[in-house]
């Protein structure tokens, strides 16, 4: 799977990123540091600035996507459909969620009403979750 989105995005298939890939799959939303901590013992002589290439290079090919948080570290994400996130104020939970109206129309409307070309929407809705209510 992860073979074939870097040969379809023109990116060369390593070690390196195919490990970077299966830990953002592992956890969903994860920080660099987090990516770093777990794969160094099976990748020893993978670096921190290696992580930040590779990253940088499938963000670029739109294999992953960074998601900024409020008081926390940007995180890193598979490249999925439009959605929001959810995350809870007291455990710090992160929750993917598609709405049914679609994210395209908001932008569309914001567009119209400003003066802004609106290029992508990252939208962070904070609450509790279940567990923590």
């Amino acid at each position: 799977m992860f073979e074939k989105m870097l040969k379809d995005n023109h990116l060369k298939i390593t070690p390196q990123r195919l490990a970077i890939l299966k830990e953002i799959q592992k956890f969903g939303h994860i920080s660099i540091e987090e990516i770093y901590e777990n794969i160094k013992e099976s990748n020893p002589s993978m670096s921190l600035a290696t992580i930040y290439k590779n990253l940088a290079s499938m963000q670029e090919a739109r294999i992953v996507d960074e998601v900024k948080f409020p008081n926390q570290k940007q995180r890193y994400e598979l490249t999925k459909n439009p959605h929001i996130h959810l995350v809870c104020e007291k455990c710090g939970s992160i929750t993917d969620m598609e709405l049914e109206t679609p994210i395209q129309a908001l932008k569309d409307a914001c567009a119209n009403t400003s003066s802004y070309k609106i290029k992508e929407a990252s939208i962070v809705l904070i609450g509790i979750c279940e567990q923590c209510q």
